[in-house]
């Protein structure tokens, strides 16, 4: 039986009360005794008093917290910690906590040593250097240190306890597994997620991911009592003004969450609409994509990839074409863009040189050698994008289909245009800024929105849509604007181009239907 496998030892979760209410609070009333909440004792007591009844050991090896912004999940943690470094007879342990920049980490040092520093007893058994950000314990040998986000830097260690800070914030997945797998010597290791939520459209990010995983084991789907999760969020599509969700996803509300604060940033939303996807996301700590990190409704994106087609259908038809050229290191794209019965299937060709795919995929989090693998790219032999390589396939793409015209952005494509042309392609200069790509986005979001796009749910074209954002001007245009995409996009451009001339040639052939009077009404003469 499962309950025979595991107790809750009342002894050491009163022992774990105890010892953390006699800590001063690091902020507030000096000398103020730490008075632990009941939703802070059931997690401090769910993650530390849970053990394996063969053996003692703890149940829990991972812990995801989740929790909206004020609501002390850096104090909980810090508790752990001191708690665990003080009572925990885990001889030469190592308790790392790591965040996305250093500061971000002293930040949770600091509340960790302002309570040892307070009290006199914990005081008098360790060290702290504070220039290096450690805390040494000489009873057993044990350490508890800052680690910067520098996963390159984390292969010699043998963690205990160890927190990763704000992991909607990683960049990759690489620090955690190093320092998960770090822990295997250890008989009651715990790894700790604490975090906000991110915007939940990138299923590598890290917190999404683990809060996806923690969904599947709280329903059944997923066996793993060896993992636990603290939820706090508001129901989807809640009322802003509902207070049974502000209370739902702050359990601090009305302590040292302030109500007055969250009522007014609550009712402030509700009237002016721009606020409200981020008092969701920060308050409420539901996965809301900000007006500020998406230039593509994830949501329209993944339905208008919900219909398969066949590749066969597409044999012998007209399309337009987008390309897109990068660094001789970087991505390359080549997008296809059919108009056939009133939707426009899109097919892409995504390139990159092989050479590239470990380095790239640690620094960007995204699995290019699996999706390489899986045909879902194409990897050019050697460290630089093979241009004879893409040439080729175009080539061969063109007896297949009837490509029409190949748009092309002019950074970098001088070379295979000029071959593309003897070989008697046509090709457009199609420019990036703001007046040729403003009317071409918003032809997309037309198709988008209306459900007339077909896409063939490509794993590393839905990746770079969940990338792509966008730049405004005064006058309200928009373009893609790479830089702020801090993860690849070249799919999603060449989709642009290709779409934009689709639809432009489209519309002219349906003016065709149309007597001369009617036509013009059509253009809005």
């Amino acid at each position: 039986m499962e309950e025979e496998k595991y107790y809750f030892d009342e002894i050491e979760a009163a022992k774990v009360v105890g010892f953390i209410e006699k800590l001063n609070l690091d902020k507030g009333k000096k000398g103020e005794k730490i008075k632990l909440l009941e939703f802070q004792k059931k997690i401090l007591t769910d993650l530390l008093c849970w053990r394996n009844t063969e053996d003692n050991t703890r149940k829990h090896r991972e812990g995801f917290v989740y929790l909206p912004r004020k609501n002390g999940k850096s104090f909980l943690i810090a508790c752990i910690f001191v708690y665990s470094l003080f009572c925990d007879e885990e001889y030469g342990a190592e308790y790392i906590v790591s965040a996305n920049s250093r500061d971000q980490a002293s930040l949770l040092f600091d509340t960790v040593k302002n309570m040892i520093e307070q009290n006199p007893t914990l005081r008098k058994h360790c060290r702290i250097i504070d220039s290096r950000k450690r805390i040494y314990r000489k009873a057993t040998n044990s350490n508890f240190r800052v680690l910067s986000s520098d996963a390159s830097k984390a292969d010699s260690y043998n963690g205990y306890i160890v927190c990763l800070d704000e992991t909607h914030e990683a960049k990759n997945d690489e620090l955690y597994t190093k320092l998960k797998t770090s822990m295997g010597t250890r008989k009651s290791p715990l790894m700790l997620t604490i975090t906000t939520a991110s915007n939940g459209q990138d299923e590598f990010n890290l917190e999404y991911r683990t809060y996806l995983y923690a969904k599947k084991v709280r329903e059944g789907k997923v066996n793993d009592p060896t993992f636990y999760s603290a939820i706090y969020e508001a129901d989807d599509d809640c009322d802003l003004t509902d207070e049974k969700q502000w209370y739902k996803s702050n359990p601090a509300l009305g302590i040292f969450r302030e109500y007055n604060e969250l009522k007014s940033l609550a009712y402030r939303a509700k009237e002016i609409p721009a606020e409200e996807a981020k008092f969701r996301r920060l308050y409420l700590n539901q996965h809301i994509v900000l007006s500020t990190e998406q230039g593509i409704n994830m949501n329209k994106w993944k339905e208008c990839g919900k219909k398969p087609f066949d590749m066969e259908m597409l044999k012998g038809k007209e399309c337009y074409a987008g390309l897109d050229l990068a660094s001789s290191k970087d991505f390359a794209a080549f997008v296809m863009v059919f108009h056939i019965d009133g939707e426009y299937f899109v097919v892409p060709h995504l390139f990159k040189p092989s050479a590239d795919l470990l380095e790239a995929q640690n620094r960007d989090g995204f699995d290019y050698t699996s999706h390489s693998k899986a045909g879902h790219m194409h990897a050019t032999q050697g460290d630089n994008i093979s241009y004879r390589y893409i040439r080729q396939k175009i080539n061969e793409f063109s007896k297949e289909y009837v490509i029409k015209d190949i748009a092309f952005d002019r950074f970098g494509s001088s070379g295979i245009i000029a071959d593309l042309q003897d070989d008697g392609m046509y090709v457009v200069d199609f420019g990036q800024g703001f007046r040729t790509m403003s009317p071409a986005i918003e032809k997309f979001y037309d198709v988008l929105f209306e459900g007339k796009l077909r896409h063939p749910n490509n794993p590393v074209l839905n990746w770079m849509a969940g990338n792509a954002m966008v730049s405004e001007n005064p006058a309200g245009d928009l373009k893609w604007d790479k830089k702020k995409s801090t993860k690849k996009i070249d799919g999603i451009v060449a989709m642009t181009m290709a779409l934009s001339m689709a639809i432009d040639n489209n519309y002219k052939l349906d003016l065709n239907k149309y007597s001369s009077s009617e036509a013009l009404d059509k253009l809005g003469w």
